[in-house]
């Protein structure tokens, strides 16, 4: 018997196994990073032709290694090139369909994000540049331009491509749009569709990992079944041909569940039988297992007759199962309409100097550890990206409406399979979509700068990636290579950001280097005393609008380790760094956390995102600097403390809101609070 075999390593279950799995999700195990392609999947015939396909290509600008030969043992695994005129015609097709599907994304992000934001009507903006009725009626035209060449360039493929071009015109036949959750869901659903149109007409089998292949001696063709393209799971079937070297998708009215890290074995000639697999279990459990195995017993593939038979259930073919719950976008379109009037008018009302948690419906999950969180003010949004090592894996950032308390996601959540949950083993470069991998951390290595209009993460080692709140994705064909200052190992623990007066950013390094991205990253020269370096868990830098200087903040690493109060400032006119020590700089020992010092420019203050020990009254007062008279103080401020019993919670977000006079901050179970300070009445005391 011929089996296939998977290169990422992973250790492939028991059959007997299978029935106590199916009741209780697992995790994947890890694989080695240093393989440039995990995930993937290799075949061999007896004459020693090699197909390999499917996985993630950690350097590849896509995340594919597209499909690779081997002539011969002793020959290197070659990409092959689709170039014959045929190849070339559904190149241009599928472009033209991905095109399509993009633009009809775009729409439907549009129209969540109005809906979302508690908007009555559609306006135009960076998120809608045209009306919405005259958007979805180009739309609509270039899908039927598209319907009109299928025949010309794809007769074969018309169809079945013609059947998602219907699905998706019907979908976003609405010649009169209005805000509604309705709509966001259809126009979500027509995107997909191009999607699925565009995977029809691709030369070679969409991305995938953990998709087995298998070499068939009787029709002497490869099969690939399925896989996991890391947001959604497939049952598609195609061949390859290695006499002629091509692919072709064979279609089934019916067969197996979607599924992947499934096993395949030859029983004769023609004759494949297919076993296990899992499916998708969107668990919100700490840590929790996120995958779960059908046990759903055997199915038999005839390749001559592209049939299926088995044990088990069989569904309609070409199908995708996606996460459910939390990891999808539809579940925040759930409940009452979002009443932005009320919650602006809760937030009008607020008391100063008290803390009071919004709780917003819907929450995200998993975890949100290890981050912080940063505010897009241009369009109102609170955005989060946080997560790594044992939290939340995914590629999605959370998008928090300022104007509606609700929460959005954009697009189906991505895992990185068995590198979830692990610490500082996260894949490098991007997945399947093009939207980059979370490091182990993130701390404060990425921040908003207005002057692109777009979110920057500079966690990964090599280069800084832009998010588009606009676009609600990842440009990851924008991404920069940063300055050999910023690109040292784990450098996502210590590079911090911030917004600067213009609204572009600056970037602290662990060795007390500063630099700016206008748009580039260049190194400030600095003058006057030495600058430290940031150190993970113990530091952070802000900016004071008043003075047009940054502040930096340290302490040494350790939980031992106390704060001595210094403070560095750096006036950016002069480029000059001057060393300060504050009044009260003694009694700073008692300030748990430094990771969150955000400054309010209507108290001219720099608060804390954390508490001091109980005083007598067992009040837990909040320190703060005060860059007026260069002294630390504490405030009496209550309510729905962020920071937590322990007064120091290191996976807060918080930020200072300008337009609303307000701080925000949002904890790891993506719990968001709010905060109007007022030094007049909020006790202000030298911190002694």
């Amino acid at each position: 018997m011929i089996r296939s075999h998977l290169l990422s390593g992973l250790v492939l279950l028991l059959a007997t196994s299978l029935a106590a799995a199916q009741s209780k999700p697992y995790r994947l195990p890890s694989v080695d990073l240093k393989q440039p392609v995990i995930w993937g999947s290799e075949a061999t015939t007896p004459e020693g032709f090699t197909l390999a396909f499917g996985g993630l290509m950690q350097a590849a600008p896509d995340g594919s290694p597209h499909t690779r030969i081997r002539l011969n043992n002793n020959a290197d695994l070659e990409t092959l090139k689709f170039d014959s005129d045929g190849a070339k015609s559904l190149l241009a097709l599928h472009a033209q369909l991905l095109a399509a599907q993009q633009a009809a994304r775009l729409r439907a992000h549009a129209a969540r994000h109005f809906y979302l934001e508690g908007a009555q009507e559609f306006a135009t903006s960076r998120y809608l540049p045209a009306p919405m009725e005259k958007s979805l009626a180009a739309g609509r035209q270039e899908i039927s331009a598209i319907r009109a060449a299928l025949a010309e360039h794809a007769p074969a493929f018309a169809p079945r491509v013609d059947a998602m071009l219907e699905a998706a015109l019907k979908l976003s036949a609405d010649p009169q749009p209005t805000v509604s959750a309705d709509l966001a869901r259809r126009l979500f659903q027509a995107a997909e569709k191009l999607d699925q149109a565009a995977a029809l007409v691709n030369p070679e089998p969409g991305p995938r990992a953990l998709s087995p292949l298998v070499y068939d001696p009787g029709t002497k063709l490869f099969i690939l079944f399925g896989g996991d393209h890391l947001d959604y799971l497939t049952n598609d079937v195609w061949v390859f041909d290695p006499a002629n070297l091509t692919w072709k998708q064979r279609h089934q009215v019916k067969a197996p569940r979607p599924r992947a890290n499934h096993t395949w074995e030859v029983l004769e000639p023609g004759k494949l039988r297919l076993s296990g697999g899992y499916t998708y279990v969107s668990n919100t459990d700490y840590m929790g297992g996120q995958y779960v195995d059908w046990g759903d017993g055997d199915f038999v593939y005839d390749v001559a007759a592209n049939t299926w038979s088995g044990e088990g259930p069989l569904v309609d073919a070409d199908a995708r199962t996606y996460r459910s719950g939390p990891f999808h976008p539809d579940f925040y379109l759930q409940g009452e309409r979002p009443d932005a009037a009320a919650f602006q008018k809760q937030l009008s009302e607020l008391p100063a100097n008290q803390w009071w948690a919004t709780k917003p419906p819907h929450l995200p999950h998993l975890n949100r550890d290890w981050g912080s969180a940063v505010l897009a003010p241009e369009c109102d949004l609170l955005l989060r990206w946080s997560g790594g090592h044992c939290a939340h894996g995914g590629t999605d950032v959370l998008h928090y409406h300022l104007a509606s308390n609700r929460w959005e996601l954009t697009a189906p959540v991505e895992f990185p399979l068995g590198q979830l949950y692990t610490n500082t083993e996260y894949p490098a470069g991007v997945s399947f979509n093009r939207r980059v991998w979370i490091t182990g951390h993130t701390y404060q290595n990425y921040g908003y700068d207005q002057t692109q209009h777009a979110m920057y993460f500079v966690g990964q080692s090599r280069a800084s990636f832009p998010y588009s709140p606009w676009r609600g994705d990842w440009l990851a064909n924008e991404a920069t290579l940063k300055p050999n200052g910023m690109n040292y190992n784990s450098c996502f623990y210590t590079l911090t950001l911030t917004n600067i007066g213009d609204g572009s950013l600056v970037c602290w390094t662990n060795e007390g280097r500063v630099f700016h991205r206008p748009p580039a990253w260049q190194e400030m020269e600095l003058a006057g005393d030495e600058l430290p370096g940031s150190i993970v868990d113990n530091s952070t830098l802000t900016y004071d609008s008043q003075r047009n200087k940054l502040y930096f903040f340290r302490k040494k690493y350790g939980d031992s380790a106390t704060y001595d109060g210094v403070v560095h400032a750096l006036d950016l006119k002069t480029k000059t760094v001057t060393k300060l020590t504050p009044d009260g700089a003694d009694a700073a020992h008692q300030i748990p956390y430094l990771c969150q010092i955000r400054y309010d420019a209507a108290s001219d203050l720099l608060l804390c995102g954390c508490t001091l020990p109980p005083d007598a009254s067992g009040l837990r007062r909040t320190p703060a600097y005060d860059p007026k008279h260069n002294r630390w103080v504490s405030l009496k401020i209550t309510g729905d403390d962020p920071s937590g019993e322990r007064g120091r919670n290191v996976s807060l977000g918080m930020m200072y809101d300008a337009q609303r006079k307000l701080f925000w901050a949002v904890d790891t179970k993506s719990q968001v609070y709010v905060l109007r300070v007022d030094p007049r009445t909020a006790d202000v005391q030298p911190l002694k």
